[in-house]
This record gives C-alpha cells, structure tokens and sequence, in this order.
C-alpha cells in the first residue's frame, strides 16, 4: 500500500527543472595578459583562446565579446572612448571603433607575436614583438610601417653576436608622437625622439652595476648583451621611468634614460633593503616581473610570477605588497586608470581596487 501511495503521489508533482547555471566568465583554466581601465569602474580584460571581456560595474559582472579568432590576445589599447587596438598570436592585430562592441581584423603584415603597444591618439601608435619586430602607424591603423630593431654588428663581432640577432621585444612607452622608449630581451632598451625613424640604445649605463663575471665563452664586447632581459616599460614624463623584467629587478632612470640604476628593494614597506647585487648569483633568486606602471604623481606598481606585487616608495625604492592578496599564480599586468581605481590580472585572477591598493577584491564575474 504504502508503494501505492508513493506512486500516486509522485504522478500528482511535475518534475521542475532547474535553468542551468552561467559558465564563469573567469576561472582557473584563464590566462589573462593585459587590461585596459576605460573609467573607474570599467575595463577590457584579454587573455588566452580569444577571450575579451568587459565590464562597466568594477567587476561584479563581465560580458565576454565574441572576436571570431582562439589566438591568445596578450595586449589591449583604448585609445578614447571609441577607438581601441587589440594583438596577440600570429601577427593578431584588431581595432574597434565602437568603444570595444566590435572588433575587425588588420593587416599587421606578420605573423610574428605582437606583445605590447603604446598609442598616444586614435591615430599615432607604436607595438612590438617576436624577432625585434616594430610597428609603427599615423593613421589609425589603415597601414603600418614595419621594420626590425637590432643592432648592425662589426665584421669582426659578427659570429659572436649571431646568438643574439632579433632579440624579442617585449615592451613600449610613448610619451607623445616623437618621443618613446622598447625594452626586451637582452636587457635591450631603446629611445625615439624623432617619432621611430631613428633610434639609439640606452642600456650601457647599466653594464658597469651588473656584477656577473663573464664566462669563457662570452665576449666583453659584448658585454651589454648579458644583461636580465627586461618584460615591461613605463614612462611617467620625459625624465622618470622604469622597467623591470626576467631576474626581478627594476631599473629606473631620471634623465630620460641617459642613465639607468638598479633599484634598492625590501620585503615590506618602511622594511630593511635586502644586501643582493645586481648580477651576482642569489641563493633565492627574485621573481620574474611581467608588467611595471607609473601613475599619478609618485605612484608605481610592478607584479610578476607567483603572485609578486610590489610597489614605489619614497626615494626609488621597491616593496613587496602586503594588500594584494597572496596567491601563487602568475600575475601579468597591472594598471591603475587615476590613483584610487586599479587592476590586477592573471592567470585565473582578476583583482581590483578603489581605494588606491589599500584593498582588493577578488573578480568573478
């Protein structure tokens, strides 16, 4: 009987199906390479297979925007409120018009990576890539002067500096349409005052403080080519930037690049410097740093590997930062739209900020 029951009951009840859950627009599996904050509250995240999400409520929610491509994106540009650029694999280059809606694809005549860009209007913009790669265009992006970046070696060096020929550039900042700096592999560092169409390098200034011995095999006339490969470069005015990159170290120059310094670090704010120098063998090597930031007046931010942050204090002097949140990913950029709103991403993370980094949340979307 109480069968009975059972079944009769259970005739009397529809089944209620539940609607499926949304995918999470973030998570674990995510490689995100760049933002790019549009307001205080908004920004276009990029990342690995294609993905670009937006978001207009500082993160609580985000719309992913469908580009028709699964090549990783790994930078992204807003240029105003309308006109961006986007790169990545194979030679990726994108634009959209309509503030981030729709993107259509450029001829960027490579097929090399386009790693990151700097334009300073609609019109006027510089990236960089794989093989010393430079791009350079005045119009929007209706077309693109394209050349490589290395360094003509004498007769006499030119077996020795074959290891070294396209050296992979890995960061751009330009200031206005002349004047901007690459950095990349190598510990290369290169400036335009003439909008690209000569360059001279800048990173001998540093030989001097890089205390590795060369070894048997290497050459002292080629001693700036063995200096720790820079991933990132940031320019605050014409005097004051930095870079950092593959040893975590960051490098700052006052002059415009004339002159570049390793810079002193510490383990927290207001704590001791640590004793290491430049070049010399560490039992507890630093971190790479993927992405380095100057904003505002004085402020600085730079973060890397397994969940490195670190930023500017008084007197050219980088700490770790105990407000973001430890995590043992890959942190791969970091931007601040004015000095209170900021982001973070990485790889399966989305970090941001209103209250100029005293704070993060966690982004899920």
């Amino acid at each position: 009987m109480a069968v009975l029951i059972a079944i009769a009951c259970s005739a009397c009840h529809r089944e209620v199906k539940l609607p499926p859950l949304p995918d999470p627009l973030v998570t674990f599996n995510d490689k995100f390479f760049d933002v790019w904050p549009t307001g205080p509250r908004s920004a276009m995240i990029v990342g690995n297979r294609g993905k670009l999400l937006a978001t207009d409520d500082a993160g609580l929610h985000f719309r992913k925007i469908a580009l028709g491509t699964d090549l990783g994106i790994f930078a992204i540009q807003m240029a105003d409120a309308d006109n961006g650029f986007l790169s990545g694999q194979d030679g990726l280059l994108m634009r959209t018009r309509d503030g981030g809606k729709s993107w259509e694809r450029l001829n960027s005549r490579t097929h090399f990576y386009i790693f990151a860009m700097s334009f300073v209007d609609r019109l006027h913009g510089f990236l960089v890539g794989d093989r010393s790669l430079v791009l350079s265009t005045a119009n929007g992006g209706e077309s693109f002067f394209k050349r490589q970046l290395e360094r003509e070696f004498p007769p006499e060096l030119h077996d020795y500096g074959l290891s070294f020929q396209d050296p992979v550039l890995y960061g751009v900042s330009f200031l206005d349409q002349n004047r901007g700096w690459i950095a990349g592999e190598f510990g290369r560092i290169w400036i335009t005052g003439n909008g690209g169409r000569s360059w001279s390098e800048q990173q001998n200034s540093l030989v001097k403080q890089w205390k590795r011995p060369l070894t048997l095999n290497e050459d002292v006339r080629l001693a700036d080519f063995y200096l720790p490969t820079m991933f990132s470069v940031a320019f605050r005015d014409v005097q004051h930037g930095v870079a950092g990159g593959l040893e975590g170290w960051v490098i700052y120059t006052e002059d415009g690049g004339k002159n570049w310094v390793f810079a002193h670090q510490a383990e927290r704010p207001g704590g001791p410097l640590d004793e290491l120098v430049p070049g010399e063998r560490s039992i507890t090597p630093r971190d790479p740093l993927f992405a380095i930031t100057l904003f505002g007046g004085g402020e600085g931010r730079a973060v890397g590997l397994t969940g490195t942050a670190m930023r500017l204090e008084a007197n050219n002097i980088w700490a770790h930062d105990p407000n973001v949140p430890a995590i043992p990913f890959p942190l791969s950029q970091v931007r601040f739209f004015d000095a209170q709103h900021g982001w973070i991403v990485g790889y399966g993370t989305v970090l941001y900020t209103e209250d100029g980094g005293k704070s993060w949340r966690f982004c899920q979307g």
